[in-house]
């Protein structure tokens, strides 16, 4: 016998074996690591139910939840950013309302709401320069009456 049939060919064949072997474990491992069926009627519910009653905690799980097996649908997105206003994370809830328009560019509401944050966070930014600047700065006159006319628009909400 030579060198190739006593030696080679069965850490060949061993090896051969080995891998598919791995591979079949691979298989069964990737079907038992599966992540289990959601029942997305279940959750829509629920997550609305919380919505609907003020329980930001799990209407958030929830639409965490709806938004990443679902994430074509525009009103999952407005509201979970309202869960984030009421929760006051503002720049937070502006992306999510922005991924709302992306999804449906004529989602009034999530348009509105968007600049009313924005709004706010501008109203928010002018207080905070009116703290800092010098009353003798131009820009704080200009601050100011921006921040007034801002105050009355959020008012108007």
């Amino acid at each position: 016998m030579n060198y190739l049939t006593l030696f080679v060919k069965p850490i060949l064949l061993i090896t051969i074996a080995l891998l598919l072997g791995g591979c079949n474990t691979l298989q069964n491992k990737t079907e038992v690591e599966a992540e289990p069926q959601v029942d997305l009627q279940e959750i829509k519910r629920k997550a609305n139910q919380a919505y609907e009653n003020d329980d930001l905690q799990n209407g958030e799980k929830y639409y965490e939840i709806l938004i990443k097996e679902l994430p074509q649908e525009a009103e999952y997105w407005f509201r979970m950013a309202n869960i984030y206003v009421r929760t006051e994370r503002p720049y937070a809830s502006m992306n999510l309302y922005r991924e709302a328009v992306i999804r449906d560019p004529k989602h009034s509401k999530a348009w509105y709401n968007l600049s009313v944050v924005q709004l706010k966070q501008t109203a928010f930014s002018l207080s905070e320069m009116l703290v800092y600047a010098d009353k003798q700065d131009p820009l704080y006159g200009k601050a100011y009456d921006m921040l007034e006319e801002i105050k009355k628009i959020i008012q108007e909400k």
